[in-house]
């Protein structure tokens, strides 16, 4: 038969798990600081590197300069009434991309490399298609013009 543990047994055990789940919340709060950390880290990068790309003149300045730049015009009346109208939008808006923020057209995506192939297929203008949403197939009859394959409207793309 096995030996019925005693009240002062049950006591011990008991305390050693609570120190147990005591340890185990202590590393799960550690944890939960460490990403938070790590959060807040990536997000000022990320901000910070916004705003100099914006203000590419901001990398230059001292620290002192750099907080009398941000007291006198960003943490200012102006800004602060700012700050608060984008706050009472709500975050559900999705925030304008850096090209729309500086009024600025967004750079064009890099030209792809030449294609090695001895016959290049010819390519449609930009934005034609057939109806059912494919290219338009090479008509050699249009070899050589200017002009868009039939059945695709001349002009400003659809």
């Amino acid at each position: 038969m096995a030996k019925r543990k005693t009240v002062e047994q049950q006591i011990a055990e008991a305390m050693e798990k609570i120190k147990q789940e005591q340890n185990a919340l202590k590393n799960l709060q550690t944890k939960q600081r460490e990403i938070n950390d790590k959060a807040r880290t990536h997000r000022l990068c990320k901000r910070h590197g916004l705003l100099e790309s914006i203000l590419p003149d901001l990398i230059d300045l001292t620290d002192e300069q750099y907080q009398k730049f941000v007291k006198q015009h960003i943490a200012n009346d102006h800004g602060l009434k700012a700050l608060e109208k984008i706050k009472a939008q709500g975050a559900t808006a999705t925030p304008p991309k850096p090209a729309e923020q500086t009024g600025q057209p967004a750079s064009p995506a890099p030209p792809k490399p030449a294609s090695t192939d001895q016959n290049p297929k010819p390519t449609a203008p930009a934005g034609a298609t057939q109806g059912n949403g494919n290219p338009p197939k090479h008509n050699p009859q249009n070899a050589g013009t200017n002009s868009p394959p039939q059945g695709t409207p001349q002009g400003k793309p659809a």
